[in-house]
């Protein structure tokens, strides 16, 4: 598997981005206003990952304080990070494009302003999830294989 890298990343941002603006344009006056608790989860998952990270890197690195992990189980630490990387990226897509939507009403619409605040929040929550799956994919990554395999590269 490869890293993730912003070519990945923009896929699921633009593709989201444009769905979920075009959807927005379409029927944001029947939708009831969004809640705070939207991105509550979203920071949870985060989070969750975030502590993950720390503990997959400290077992891939072999600090003498790091518990033991399966190799399975790494491997489908670093596939989560993955995932949620591209999620959040398509989830801060859509909050670009909610932003985008109301923007222009939020001073006039107090429903749109209720939306603004809760798209900023969803986009600050998105930015957390995608640093996070990142730390959390890169935290497998053995860091000595790398350069073993580059120098294996040169020589031969």
């Amino acid at each position: 598997m490869r890293r993730t890298n912003l070519g990945d990343l923009a896929v699921p941002f633009l593709i989201i981005g444009v769905t979920a603006y075009t959807l927005l344009r379409v029927s944001y006056e029947s939708l009831p206003p969004l809640q705070y608790f939207v991105p509550v989860p979203i920071v949870a998952l985060a989070a969750a990952e975030f502590v993950i990270a720390r503990r997959v890197r400290a077992a891939v690195r072999h600090d003498p304080e790091a518990r033991l992990m399966l190799a399975i189980t790494i491997a489908r630490a670093v596939a989560l990070g993955k995932a949620s990387a591209l999620v959040a990226a398509g989830v801060a897509g859509a909050a670009v494009a909610l932003l985008a939507r109301v923007a222009p009403s939020a001073a006039s619409a107090r429903a749109a302003g209720n939306d603004l605040r809760v798209g900023i929040f969803l986009l600050a929550a998105a930015g957390l999830l995608l640093a996070a799956g990142l730390l959390l994919e890169r935290a497998g990554m053995d860091p000595g294989r790398g350069q073993s395999a580059v120098q294996g590269d040169q020589n031969g």
